[in-house]
C-alpha cells in the first residue's frame, strides 16, 4: 500500500515545524570542545549517507570508555545525527565514547529497516570500537521518541536470539550490552489505536508490515528476563508519557531491574525530549541521573 497524499503533506509539515524548533534549541552552541575528539562521517552499511556514524570520545583517551549508542528520534521520518551532536557531545565530555548515527528514514524505509540497520551499528562497534577506544563490555543503549521505540526492541532482541531472528537482524557478536535509557518513548505499537492507517508513524509502521510482522510488533511477548537494565524517562507535558507509566508497569509486573522518572512540575513543566536542551538546568538533572544509573552497571574486566 503506498503512503497517501495526506500523510506526505503531514510529514512535510510536520517535520517542518520539528526542524525550526530544533534549529531555534540548539542555535549558537558549539560543535567542537577543547575535551572531546570527534571522528565524523564513518560508512557502517551500504544505504550512503544514511548509514554514517560519528564516534565522539574524550581526548587523548589511551584506555577503553563506556560506550553509548544513541539512537535519535523523529517519528521514524526525521531527525540525524547532526541534529544530535550536541547532546551526544555532553555524554562524550562526560567520560563517555559515543556513537552518534544515521539509519534510514520513512517512507522510502519501512519496518523493521531502521532497527535492521541499528543493529549493523551494534555489529560495527562490537567490530571496530577498539580502534576508537570504546569498551565493548561496557555498552549502554539510548533512544528517544521513536529512538526509544528502537532502542526497547533492539535491546529485547539483544536479549532474545529469538526474536533477532525472526526481524532478521545481525548479531552484534561480542558486544556487551549492560544497560539503556528509554526516553519518551513509545512501547506498545500494537496498542488498540496507536497507529491509525493516517498517521504519521504509518509512513514507517505501514498496515502491511502490521499484519506481516504482527508478532512481532507485540515486542513485550518477546521481553525476557535477560532484558539489560533501563532508565525509563518522560516529562509531566510529554504527549507520550502515559506510554512511560505503562512500561514502568510492564516491568514491574515482570520484575525486571529499572529506574522510572518524571520530570516538571506544572509550574515548571518539561515537554517531550527536553533531555535534549543543552541549556535547560532540569535536562542537565536529568541526563546526569541517567549517567549515574549507568555508571552503577559498569562491570570491569
Amino acid at each position: 500500500m503506498k503512503v497517501t497524499q495526506a500523510v506526505l503533506d503531514d510529514i512535510k509539515r510536520t517535520t517542518d515545524q520539528w526542524r525550526a524548533s530544533d534549529e531555534k534549541r540548539d542555535a549558537g552552541l558549539p560543535t567542537e570542545f577543547p575535551d572531546v575528539k570527534r571522528y565524523d562521517n564513518i560508512s557502517y552499511g551500504p544505504a550512503g549517507e544514511e548509514n554514517l556514524l560519528d564516534v565522539y570520545t574524550p581526548k587523548d583517551v589511551t584506555q577503553s570508555v563506556p560506550t553509548i549508542i544513541d539512537i535519535h528520534g523523529g517519528g521514524n521520518v526525521y531527525g540525524s545525527k547532526e541534529l544530535y551532536q550536541h547532546y551526544c557531545l555532553d555524554w562524550a565530555k562526560h567520560g563517555f565514547g559515543v556513537v552518534n548515527f544515521n539509519y534510514r528514514l520513512a517512507p522510502q524505509n519501512i519496518f523493521p529497516g531502521a532497527l535492521k540497520d541499528t543493529a549493523l551499528v551494534a555489529k560495527w562497534v562490537a567490530d571496530h570500537g577498539q580502534d576508537y577506544h570504546l569498551d565493548t563490555n561496557n555498552v549502554f543503549i539510548i533512544g528517544d521518541s521513536a529512538g526509544g521505540t528502537l532502542a526497547y526492541q533492539y535491546l529485547t532482541a539483544y536479549a532474545n536470539p529469538k526474536y533477532r531472528k525472526a526481524l532478521g537482524l545481525v548479531s552484534s557478536g561480542q558486544l556487551v550490552v549492560r544497560g539503556g535509557a528509554l526516553n519518551s518513548g513509545f512501547y506498545f505499537v500494537k496498542r488498540p489505536g496507536a497507529i491509525t492507517p493516517d498517521s504519521l508513524m504509518s509512513a514507517y509502521f505501514t498496515p502491511e508490515m502490521m499484519q506481516k510482522y504482527d508478532q512481532e510488533l507485540h515486542t513485550e511477548n518477546y521481553v525476557t528476563p535477560d532484558f539489560p537494565p533501563v532508565f525509563v524517562m518522560t516529562a509531566n507535558h510529554d504527549f507520550l508519557h502515559d506510554e512511560g507509566v505503562r512500561f514502568d508497569q510492564f516491568l514491574l509486573d515482570h520484575h525486571l531491574a529499572h529506574r522510572f522518572a518524571s520530570f516538571g512540575t506544572e509550574s515548571d513543566p518539561r515537554e517531550h525530549v527536553f533531555q535534549l536542551n543543552q541549556r535547560d538546568a532540569v535536562a542537565a538533572k536529568a541526563n546526569q541521573q541517567q549517567r549515574e544509573f549507568f555508571r552503577s552497571l559498569f562491570v570491569e574486566k
